[in-house]
């Protein structure tokens, strides 16, 4: 009778938030149809165009639904409802993002950090509208109630999942592509609907009193806090190691300390204004000083990074999260409400992921600005033209090479065109890591999966096969082989790569990679890669990989 009530008292509650959150169960269900759509595109390789767009849909629901969250509790605190607003405004939204996504790969930063934050600060603010005034009550059962949503999904994948794989193994064998599909479209619902459904039904109403559950409560006074006890201690080890050695050594103790203020983060949000643990307590109240000589020694370890490799995306991101860390210690200090910390939240995620001083876009310029300032201070730019500096310093070159090879990296070439610029670049990375470096050059199609085999009779595929004295070898079954002269392609991509080699590690190149043997036969490359040692072909490793089309 016991697991019947609770299943009871759970349905119930489901269909409590269901109704609450009118607008965002219909998004949650635009979402769940679109992931469907793009898992069936990707796994049977369906090219219609409404699959081709399914994944920019499921984008802007996916922000839609949280948007439709934050805006119900927005206005659920003025004591109003608004239904056909919040239904227009969460289609707008949604409209928004599905333009922004649209026709993009999801491997472009830009589009990840704008579509993630815009969630994350719709988010915030619906944290914002939730907390009450005085003490902080809602966000513990926030994140009790995701929780709950992600163990509901869990089981209920699992579950299905034997189900399923039961059916597959006594009953009925079903083909592969469709077990695949039914096994994502299984986790989908468990997570995205199900679990979706449980992490909106338990999200307090502003204004009724709630209480975190005690278990969860335990585990965070019990077992989290005194983890981030020793944690703090060793950090403070750490930083009467560095007084004792008067030297601050390269290592990851920003990671740390980041990890030291995410965990007071979570207790200053969960136990603000209660009076249940008093050590907690105090320990929120002194976390100021108790943090700024951690704070102190993280600051001066940054900028001994910035210094001479500039500014980077994760150190901007980290810059960021320290900035709000001390905000939210500032406001523990005080024995201030956590309600004013998701509002600054909101706006620093929307500024540093929406605007121009996103973490991607700030170190770009900075980046561009450190290469720029090195070159008019040594005199290397004349007549619009870069030209070498003996007497740079290795400093200098230091700060050069790593603007050039971080803009470089994140496709920011252009300063690459200004005459000069390549070669001075390419000299100074000869001197500055000698003549025994080793070059890594991967060269791939605009489209690897497609071969144009109309017109061909007979094709044979190779794998990451070796060019031996600039002949490629394709073995074409029972022993038969055909050799394949590349040796002036490959020395005309070699030296083409040298020319715009962009920095260390692996350089890559998108260019056509169709070579025309002769009349009878094509090689349509997938990949190649070559490996050089030094200015010369000596010690050069090519291998490629891709089809051989005879006709």
């Amino acid at each position: 009778m016991r697991i019947e009530k609770l299943w009871k008292n759970l349905c119930q509650t489901v269909r409590t938030g269901a109704r609450r959150f009118r607008t965002a169960v219909a998004a949650d269900v635009v979402l769940l149809l679109c992931l469907g759509a793009f898992t069936y595109r990707e796994i049977y390789e369906a090219e219609a165009w409404y699959l081709e767009e399914a994944g920019s849909a499921a984008a802007a629901a996916a922000v839609g639904c949280i948007f439709a969250v934050s805006l119900h509790l927005f206005f659920e605190r003025r004591g109003k409802e608004h239904r056909r607003v919040e239904a227009i405004l969460t289609a707008a939204v949604c409209a928004a993002v599905f333009i922004l996504v649209r026709g993009h790969s999801w491997t472009v930063p830009y589009i990840l950090l704008q579509t993630l934050g815009a969630a994350l600060s719709f988010a915030a603010f619906g944290l914002y509208c939730l907390e009450g005034e005085e003490e902080g009550r809602s966000a513990p059962l926030v994140i009790f109630s995701l929780c709950k949503a992600a163990v509901v999904g869990t089981l209920l994948t699992a579950s299905l999942n034997i189900c399923l794989m039961a059916f597959d193994s006594l009953i009925v064998s079903v083909p592969p592509n469709l077990l695949t599909l039914l096994y994502f479209l299984t986790a989908e619902v468990s997570y995205i609907f199900a679990g979706g459904q449980v992490a909106l039904a338990g999200l307090p109403v502003y204004g009724q009193r709630a209480e975190m559950p005690a278990l969860f409560r335990v585990l965070l006074a019990r077992i989290l806090w005194p983890a981030c006890l020793i944690l703090l201690v060793i950090l403070y080890l750490y930083v009467a190691k560095i007084i004792f050695l008067w030297e601050i050594p390269v290592g990851m103790m920003n990671w740390f300390a980041s990890l030291a203020l995410l965990a007071f983060a979570v207790f200053f949000v969960c136990f603000a204004g209660d009076e249940r643990h008093p050590f907690l307590k105090s320990f929120l109240h002194r976390g100021l000083p108790v943090f700024l000589p951690i704070l102190a020694v993280q600051a001066v370890a940054v900028c001994q990074r910035i210094a001479p490799y500039g500014l980077t995306a994760p150190r901007y991101a980290s810059i960021l999260c320290t900035a709000f860390g001390i905000f939210l210690l500032i406001c523990a200090f005080r024995r201030s409400s956590p309600r004013p910390a998701f509002l600054v939240l909101a706006v620093m995620i929307a500024v540093s992921a929406l605007t121009p001083l996103s973490i991607l876009d700030v170190p770009l310029r900075t980046q561009e600005a450190r290469l720029w300032s090195v070159l008019e201070e040594n005199d290397m730019i004349r007549d619009g033209t870069v030209v070498g500096n003996p007497a740079l310093s290795p400093e200098a070159q230091e700060k050069l090479l790593s603007a050039s090879e971080y803009l470089t990296e994140r496709g920011q070439t252009a300063f690459l065109e200004t005459p000069g610029m390549n070669d001075t670049l390419a000299e100074l990375r000869r001197s500055y890591e000698g003549e025994d470096t080793v070059d890594w050059f991967l060269f791939t199609p605009p489209d690897p999966a497609f071969v144009p085999v109309a017109g061909w009779q007979e094709a044979y595929v190779f794998s990451d096969t070796p060019v031996r004295d600039g002949v490629l070898v394709v073995e074409k079954g029972t022993g038969a082989e055909e050799h394949c002269d590349v040796s002036a392609y490959v020395a005309e991509a070699l030296a083409y790569a040298r020319e715009h080699r962009a920095g260390n590690g692996v350089n890559r190149f998108t260019r056509e990679m169709q070579i025309d043997l002769d009349d009878r036969s094509r090689l349509c490359l997938s990949e190649l890669r070559i490996m050089a040692r030094g200015a010369g072909e000596e010690g050069t490793a090519v291998n490629m990989q891709g089809v051989l089309l005879k006709r």
